[in-house]
Parts: structure tokens; sequence; C-alpha cells
């Protein structure tokens, strides 16, 4: 992380919850070209879960994400019970594009999940669209 990243990491942390996903919003908007890196800051900081919940719904409309990055800087802030349940409100129509999101996603679910109630959770979702959770990496 550059140094620019640290110093905006650090200003994060200064503020609430609330302020710093209002912050990240209104300065790394979908429509900017660099809204990837509210991605990179994200990790760096603990959120609460209305937070969690708010920059995910607004981030998961970029689903799918072209690498696991994304989904692993939301897994490293939400609980997998969380994070599945907005993934599974963003998700894309187009298979060719379901394709992708489950080809990065389903390794960091797996990787994230802390106990059998997580990955009860993911092979449940995983289920409605008959893919099974791979039993080994």
């Amino acid at each position: 992380m550059d140094s620019r990243l640290m110093s905006l990491c650090k200003e994060l942390a200064k503020m609430t919850s609330d302020q710093a996903a209002t912050w990240i919003l209104s300065r790394y908007p979908l429509a900017s070209d660099n809204w990837g890196e509210a991605l990179l800051l994200l990790p760096h900081r603990s959120w609460k879960k209305p937070e969690q919940k708010r920059l995910a719904d607004y981030y998961f409309k970029k689903i799918p994400f072209s690498s696991a990055r994304g989904y692993e800087a939301f897994a490293s802030i939400m609980p997998v019970k969380l994070m599945v349940a907005c993934i599974n409100d963003a998700l894309p129509k187009d298979p060719g594009r379901l394709e992708l999101l489950f080809y990065h996603l389903v390794p960091v679910l797996k990787r994230f999940a802390k106990n059998d109630a997580d990955l009860k959770i993911i092979e449940t979702f995983l289920s409605a669209f008959s893919i099974n959770l791979p039993k080994n990496n």
C-alpha cells in the first residue's frame, strides 16, 4: 500500500463507522475510474454491521468482480452470513456473469468460513445454483 493510501487509512480510522462509510461512498462512486480503490481501504478499519451492509449493497452492484480481491475485501470485514445475503440480493441475471462470480467467490467464502454454520450457509446458497461446495482447496 502506498503512502497516500496509508494516509487515507489513518484518516478513516479517526471517523465513526458511519462517517467513514459515507466518506468512502462519496469519494469512490461506482461511476468513477478509481472506485476499486475503496476495496483496498475497506479491510483497514472495523465497520459496524449497518455500514458493512451499506458498503456491500453499493459495491456489489458491480459484481462479478474480475478477481477475488473484491470478495476478499468484504469477507475480511463482515460475517459470511451477511456477505452471502448481500451477494444474493445483487446477483447478475446473465449466466456467464454468474459463472465468473462463482469462480472467484466460492474459494473466498470457503476460506473465510469460520465454522460449520458458515459452511452450511454457503452450501445452501450455492445449492440454489446446483453448485457443490468443494471439499478441498
